[in-house]
């Protein structure tokens, strides 16, 4: 056995990264329907040689064919980034203007001074009152009123003002890239709505699964806040085991992101799953 033949996958995925690279750097809305016809006509290519490679002798070109076939492999890692980047859809609302947006809930909101702090899926806009469907990622600061505040739960559906600002860059290069991060979640859109300004509808919507998992950790998170006595301790606590993040302060990211440790405070979902059932029977 070759080395070649022993690192063919390495090989075949190295191009279709690349071309996610790039088209994350370098992609447009418009680059949509070119890639898709350029994928088309790459995998044709390689069905017709694949379907005839004794007959029209394709081992003679062999190496032209593997060109070929990184190509596609780059083309196909280029096509499936550009599809999954919300803001090139024709359906993203921020392409159009709206008077308002139906959204949901999309994430754990997180309380910070009076200022709630979530992930929102928009699932429809309004224009002189009429309905259109739209599509995208927001990341909202609700302003509570601390005499009746909103509660806000994952999936609960809300109805808010369509006025939004870009995610600004962050202007020292020391600084937590906020921007980057967001956009790799697919969320290029800021708004800062007081809590007069938003109706929280009667319904619900998103996935039971992810539901129930927020409702479970929260639960976890209030053992933690009675036996970590120290904010800090728990914060940090919360969020290598949990995943929760809302208390975790801007010093604590910045340290962890200068020393370049800032991977440590990331846990999978599998990593929760297992600790869940230890400390849940540990400490219930």
């Amino acid at each position: 056995m070759t080395l070649k033949s022993e690192i063919v996958f390495v090989r075949i995925l190295f191009p279709f990264i690349a071309g996610i690279v790039c088209a994350y750097l370098f992609g447009k809305g418009n680059l949509i329907t070119p890639s898709l016809i350029a994928n088309a006509l790459l995998l044709y290519y390689l069905f017709f040689i694949n379907l005839f490679y004794k007959k029209i002798k394709a081992y003679n070109f062999k190496g032209a064919n593997g060109v070929v076939f990184y190509l596609f492999s780059f083309a196909l890692g280029g096509l499936f980034c550009l599809l999954n980047t919300q803001s090139f859809r024709k359906d993203y609302y921020a392409n159009q203007s709206y008077d308002y947006l139906k959204v949901w809930v999309n994430g754990e909101p997180q309380l910070t001074n009076n200022i709630l702090r979530f992930e929102v899926e928009v699932s429809s806009a309004y224009q002189n009152n009429k309905p259109q469907f739209a599509t995208g990622k927001l990341l909202i600061a609700l302003k509570i009123d601390s005499l009746r505040p909103v509660k806000l739960n994952y999936g609960d559906e809300l109805i808010i003002a369509s006025k939004y600002l870009p995610v600004e860059p962050s202007f020292n290069p020391t600084e937590f890239d906020f921007k980057a991060w967001l956009a790799s979640k697919n969320i290029y859109q800021q708004t800062f709505v007081n809590q007069d300004h938003l109706v929280k509808l009667k319904t619900t919507t998103g996935n039971p699964i992810i539901k129930y998992a927020v409702e479970e950790r929260k639960k976890q998170v209030e053992i933690y806040r009675r036996l970590i006595k120290n904010d800090e301790a728990f914060a940090v606590a919360s969020t290598l085991v949990l995943g929760y993040r809302a208390d975790l302060s801007k010093e604590t990211l910045a340290a962890y992101s200068k020393t370049g440790t800032i991977h440590a405070l990331s846990v999978s979902g599998s990593h929760i799953a297992i600790i869940f059932f230890l400390l849940n029977s540990m400490l219930s």
